[in-house]
């Protein structure tokens, strides 16, 4: 028993360590796509944008070959077949602009094909809430980076797929660490939270919003100074140099403030139970050690 359980975790170390290297290599790669689309290169973007989906394609490999189970096998045969058609796409994107768009749209459904095909592992109701509200809220991001195709801006586009590959990769880069134990223990904090899952949701509601706010209103004429807008009404700054007027759009920005205080709470009791719950380990520690 004991020599398969040091098989076990021997494996894991290696899944753990290869996800590492994917991660990085992925975050460098997105960096790389960011770069490429502020400087309005397509050709690298587009080669930059298919590597980073290559490299997620990997990492559903390595969960092909980690799980055992044939259900988890399916759902990581389809959302990875989902990546990549992603893949083929973001490579031809340089021949075409509009591939952008329809790469960005399926990055934005594999995540949430993944998150609906997961649902029946959640162990509480919050975790199936969670999951179901991150599943529609990336098809619906999806849906509204179809809808606005030739809309002026293709390179742009790609960041939507970018910023999602680049939250995916620092939720994997979070897992190991030299202090283990404590690393585990936020961990384990994050998931009960579903942190990365409500910060999915919030860059998908800024993005799907910064599409509908310059069809809405008169003074937010383009997806840039919508972002800025989204922002400004996220963090409560306010600057005043845009505000919302139509009616679709003060019930947009009523979402977006609502949530925003939603995520400052939650990311708030992280911090809090993070540092009580270390604080009490140490307690428990120096009591062993002054016995």
């Amino acid at each position: 028993m004991k020599k398969k359980e040091r098989k076990h975790n021997n494996n894991y170390a290696i899944f753990i360590a290869l996800n590492l290297i994917l991660s990085v290599l992925t975050m460098s790669l997105v960096l790389l796509v960011i770069t490429r689309v502020l400087s309005k290169d397509q050709i690298n973007a587009s080669l930059f944008i298919g590597f980073a989906l290559l490299s997620q394609i990997v990492h559903q490999a390595l969960l092909l070959l980690y799980y055992k189970s044939f259900k988890d096998k399916l759902r990581i045969l389809i959302v990875g077949g989902v990546y990549v058609l992603a893949m083929i796409i973001g490579f031809m994107a340089a021949a075409n602009s509009i591939n952008f768009y329809f790469c960005a749209a399926l990055v934005s459904f594999a995540m949430a094909l993944n998150q609906f095909l997961t649902v029946g592992k959640e162990k509480d109701i919050r975790g199936v809430i969670t999951n179901i509200l991150l599943g529609v809220v990336l098809i619906a991001l999806g849906v509204s980076v179809l809808i606005n195709i030739n809309s002026g801006y293709p390179i742009d586009i790609v960041l939507v797929a970018a910023l999602l590959l680049l939250l995916s990769s620092l939720k994997r880069l979070l897992l190991p660490s030299l202090k283990y134990d404590r690393v585990m223990l936020l961990l384990n904090i994050l998931i009960k939270t579903h942190v990365f899952d409500v910060l999915i949701i919030l860059l998908a509601f800024i993005i799907a919003f910064s599409f509908m706010f310059p069809m809405v209103e008169t003074d937010i004429t383009n997806f840039w100074d919508a972002m800025w807008y989204c922002f400004t009404v996220i963090t409560t700054i306010g600057f005043g140099d845009f505000a919302a007027k139509s009616a679709v759009g003060r019930i947009l920005t009523v979402i977006l403030g609502i949530y925003g205080i939603v995520v400052v709470a939650i990311l708030t009791s992280v911090i809090v139970n993070f540092y009580t719950e270390v604080s009490a380990k140490d307690k428990e520690k120096s009591k062993e050690y002054i016995e």
